[in-house]
C-alpha cells in the first residue's frame, strides 16, 4: 500500500506539493486597507429589518415600514455553531468586532438546540437536558451579551429554531419508537406532524424569544423556523418510511385520511380519481409506490399541507414573541424543491444551501481521522452549483443562502466566497452566509478545522473585499430579469421524480430550461398555472452576463470580474495571461496553474482613477505535519488507493487513514501563488506594500519588481523570490 501511494504521488500532477510559506492573520489587531469595518454602524431601531416586496429593508427614521424613508439592506454573513454562540462576557465584543472587520452585518445562531448541556456551565446549548424546552440559565444571558455586542458593531442575528433536537421520549412525554428504534437524528421528520413535539417546539419559540427579549430587537434580523428538512423532502429520500413507525405511523396515516376525507368527502370520489376502491382506512403511500400517479400526487399534496401547517403555527408564534414585522423562513428550498413554493408561500423569504466538495465520511460520520474530499472547484466543473441555487430563487421575494462553504484542505478555496458575492450580487439576492465562523470557543485557534473561518486564512484574506462587493453594489444585479413559471404539475412531478433540490435538473426536464441563463441574467420562479415560461435561446459559451461584468469562460474553467472598482480572476488560468477589465494576471512558471486574484479600489473610485487599493492572492492553506524535523507542512496525499480521492496525511504511526480534520499544530502554511499582475492606472507611480497577518504594511516591493507599461499602468511581480511574502498588498498610486 505505501508503494501505490507513493507512486500516485509521483504520477498525479494534482498532487505535487507546492511552494509554501507560513502565514497567520492577528485577528484582533487586524487594521489597515484589509479592515471593512466602516461598512457597518451600530444598530438603532431605525435597523429594524422588515420584508419590502423582495427584499430586506431598515424601516428608516420614522421607525414605520412601507414609507418613503426605508432603505433596502444586502446581509453578508456567517454561522455561530454549538457553543461559539455562547462567549463569555468578555470575548463577545472582540467577537464582535472580528466579525465586524470582515464586512459581516449578519450572524446566523446555528444548533443552538442540538446538544442540550448536562452540566449548564459547558454552555454547548441554550437548552439543558431537563426536558425540553428548559433554558440554560448561562447560555441565555451570554448570549445575551453576544446580541448586545453585536449590535453595538452593527451584526444583525438570524435566529433558528429547529435544528437538531431529538425528542426523548421518557423526558418530553412523546410516544415511543417500535422496539430496537430510536427516535431519528434531529427528530427529523416526526417533528413536523407529531402534535405534541410541534406544541413543544411553539412552546420553545416562546421561551427562547422571550427569554432574550427580543421583541423589537433591531438585532433580530430574521428567523428560520427548521433547518434542512421536510415531510416531503423525507418522502422523496425514503426517510419518512423508514421512521414514521409505530405511534407515529399511526398519527400520520389518522392525518393522511382526515386530509383525504376533506378533499373527495364520499368514498367514491376517491375511487374515481384512483381509479380503484381505496382501502379503509387508506395506508400511507410508499417511497417506492409507483401509481397510480393522483394518489401519489395527492399524498404529495398532504405532505405539502402539513408542511405548511407547521411553518404556519410556528410562523404564528415567532410573531407573537416579536411582531408583525419579523421575516420568517421556513427551510431550505434544497429539502423539498418546488413544492417549497407551495408550503412556504405563508412566510415571508427563501432560503437555501450549498457546498462544493463537502467532506465524505466512508465509514463512520464525522470521523476527523478518516475523511476524504475530491478535491474540486465550482469555477472548474461548470459552476453548477451556483446555477442550481439561481433556479430556486423565488421571484418576488427575498432569497437567502445561509450555509455555503468549500471546506479546508480544498486547494480551490479561495475561490468560494468572492466568486459567490460576485454571483449573488448579480442575481440580486439578498444574503449570502459563509458556514461558519467557528463551532466552539476556541477563539485563539492557530491552524485551520473543518468548515469554520476562524483560522482558514484560505478564505478569511479576500473575505471582506467579498462582502465589500456583495454590500456596496459594486456588481451590478442583471439587466433583466426571466421568470419561470412553474404549474402544480411541473412541481408535483419534480417530487415525484424524488428531484429534491435539484431544481435545475428539474425545469430542464420539465421545461427545457437552460440552467446556463443564469450567467446571462437573473433568474426566478414563479408559482403560476397556465403560463408558459419564456422561450429563451441556449446562451453561448463563453458567458458573459447582460452587465458585461462577469464573463465566465466553461471551457477554460476561469471566471473574470471586470466592474469599475473591482476586478478579479479566478480559476485554472495556467501561463495563459488573463484580463478582467482593468487588470491582466499571468502566473509565474513556478505556480499551480490555479490563481483567485481580486483587486478593489478602497476609495471606491474606478480602478483606472483610483489612489489606494487592494489586492488579494491567496492560496490553500496547510497545518504542520506532526513529528516532522525540520518543521514542514501538511500533505494533501491519495486517501487509500483512490486515484480521485484525496485526505490529510495521517499523524506518524497513527494508524489512520486521515490526518486531523478538526485541529492541527502552528504555524500554518500558506501557498505562493507567484504572479505578475498588469494595473491599468492614470497614475505615474506606484507604491505597493505587502501587508502582514494585522493587515500592517512590510516593506514595500522594490523597483525591480515594478515595471511601467505602455498606455499606462504597471506590471507587479508578486510573490517572488526576495520577496515579503503576503497573500495581500495595499497599492498606493500617485
Amino acid at each position: 500500500m505505501r508503494y501505490l501511494v507513493t507512486l500516485l504521488l509521483l504520477t498525479l500532477p494534482a498532487l505535487a506539493q507546492d511552494r509554501l510559506y507560513p502565514f497567520a492573520v492577528d485577528q484582533d489587531k487586524l487594521g489597515g486597507a484589509v479592515d471593512f469595518s466602516s461598512l457597518n454602524r451600530p444598530l438603532t431601531p431605525a435597523d429594524r429589518l422588515f420584508v419590502r416586496g423582495e427584499h430586506f429593508y431598515r424601516v428608516g427614521a420614522d421607525l414605520k415600514p412601507n414609507t418613503k424613508d426605508d432603505e433596502r439592506v444586502p446581509l453578508f454573513g456567517t454561522n455561530m455553531v454549538f457553543g461559539a454562540s455562547f462567549p463569555e462576557e468578555a470575548d463577545a465584543g472582540r467577537i464582535a468586532k472580528r466579525l465586524r472587520r470582515l464586512g459581516i452585518n449578519l450572524a446566523r445562531l446555528h444548533h443552538m438546540d442540538t446538544s442540550p448541556d448536562r452540566d449548564p456551565k459547558e454552555a454547548r446549548s441554550i437548552l439543558t437536558q431537563d426536558p425540553y424546552p428548559t433554558l440554560n440559565p448561562v447560555s441565555t444571558p451570554r448570549l445575551r451579551k453576544l446580541l448586545d455586542a453585536f449590535r453595538a458593531e452593527g451584526v444583525y442575528v438570524n435566529v433558528n429554531l429547529h435544528v437538531g433536537y431529538v425528542f426523548r421520549p421518557a423526558v418530553d412525554g412523546v410516544p415511543e419508537m417500535p422496539e430496537g428504534q430510536s427516535i431519528p437524528t434531529h427528530s427529523k421528520p416526526l417533528h413536523i406532524f407529531h402534535p405534541r413535539m410541534v406544541e413543544l417546539q411553539l412552546e420553545f419559540t416562546r421561551k427562547v424569544l422571550g427569554a432574550l427579549n427580543l421583541k423589537k430587537d433591531p438585532v433580530l434580523g430574521m428567523v428560520e423556523i427548521n433547518n434542512e428538512t421536510s415531510l416531503v423532502e423525507a418522502w422523496q429520500r425514503g426517510n419518512l418510511d423508514r421512521y414514521a413507525l409505530g405511534a407515529y405511523k399511526a398519527e400520520l396515516e389518522k392525518q393522511w385520511n382526515a386530509f383525504l376525507r376533506t378533499k373527495y368527502r364520499a368514498t367514491e370520489a376517491l375511487a374515481k380519481a384512483w381509479g380503484a376502491p381505496p382501502a379503509d382506512p387508506v395506508p400511507l403511500v410508499s417511497r417506492q409506490e409507483e401509481g397510480p400517479v393522483q394518489r401519489i400526487n395527492d399524498y404529495l399534496l398532504f405532505l405539502a399541507e402539513r408542511d405548511r401547517s407547521y411553518l404556519r403555527r410556528m410562523r404564528d408564534a415567532v410573531r407573537e414573541a416579536t411582531d408583525l414585522w419579523m421575516p420568517v423562513a421556513g427551510t431550505q428550498m434544497g429539502y423539498g424543491g418546488l413544492l417549497n413554493l407551495d408550503t412556504h408561500a405563508v412566510l415571508d423569504y427563501q432560503d437555501n444551501h450549498f457546498y462544493i466538495d463537502h467532506y465524505n465520511f466512508p465509514n463512520r460520520a464525522w470521523d476527523a481521522r478518516d475523511w476524504r474530499i475530491r478535491d474540486s472547484s465550482s469555477v472548474g466543473s461548470g459552476l453548477a452549483t451556483f446555477l442550481n441555487m439561481a433556479a430556486a430563487r423565488e421571484a418576488g421575494r427575498p432569497y437567502t443562502v445561509s450555509e455555503f462553504n468549500q471546506p479546508w484542505p480544498n486547494r480551490q478555496a479561495a475561490e468560494n466566497v468572492p466568486t459567490l458575492a460576485a454571483f449573488a450580487a448579480f442575481q440580486d439576492w439578498d444574503s449570502i452566509m459563509h458556514f461558519a465562523y467557528s463551532h466552539s470557543r476556541n477563539w485563539e485557534a492557530r491552524v485551520p478545522s473543518g468548515f469554520d473561518l476562524n483560522s482558514d486564512w484560505t478564505k478569511y484574506v479576500n473575505f471582506g473585499q467579498s462582502a465589500w462587493l456583495f454590500r456596496t453594489g459594486a456588481v451590478e444585479r442583471a439587466n433583466k430579469a426571466v421568470e419561470m413559471a412553474v404549474s402544480e404539475e411541473v412541481r408535483l412531478r419534480a417530487a415525484r421524480e424524488r428531484r429534491i433540490g435539484a431544481v435545475a435538473a428539474a425545469l430542464q426536464a420539465a421545461t427545457g430550461y437552460d440552467p446556463n441563463i443564469a450567467l446571462i441574467h437573473r433568474v426566478g420562479l414563479r408559482r403560476r398555472e397556465g403560463a408558459a415560461s419564456p422561450a429563451l435561446a441556449a446562451p453561448a459559451a463563453p458567458f458573459r452576463s447582460d452587465t458585461g461584468e462577469l464573463i465566465y469562460d466553461r471551457d477554460a474553467k476561469v471566471l473574470t470580474l471586470q466592474t469599475p472598482t473591482a476586478a478579479g480572476v479566478f480559476g485554472f488560468i495556467g501561463t495563459r495571461k488573463t484580463a478582467a477589465g482593468a487588470i491582466d494576471v499571468e502566473l509565474a512558471p513556478g505556480a499551480r496553474g490555479f490563481a483567485t486574484i481580486l483587486v478593489t479600489a478602497l476609495d471606491r473610485q474606478p480602478i483606472k482613477e483610483s489612489k489606494r487599493l487592494l489586492l488579494t492572492a491567496p492560496g490553500y492553506t496547510l497545518g504542520t505535519q506532526p513529528g516532522a524535523d525540520p518543521a514542514r507542512p501538511q500533505r494533501l496525499v491519495p486517501y487509500g488507493s483512490a486515484a480521485d480521492w484525496f485526505t490529510i496525511e495521517p499523524e506518524p504511526d497513527s494508524g489512520r487513514p486521515s490526518g486531523n480534520r478538526s485541529g492541527g499544530i502552528a504555524p500554518v502554511w500558506m501557498e505562493r501563488v507567484e504572479s505578475y499582475v498588469t494595473l491599468r492606472s492614470a497614475g505615474k507611480r506606484v507604491t505597493v506594500y505587502p501587508l502582514d497577518g494585522a493587515g500592517a504594511r512590510l516593506a514595500a516591493l522594490g523597483a525591480e519588481a515594478l515595471q511601467p507599461v505602455s498606455r499606462g499602468g504597471f506590471r507587479i511581480h508578486l510573490q517572488g523570490d526576495g520577496q515579503p511574502l503576503a497573500p495581500w498588498y495595499e497599492l498606493v498610486v500617485e
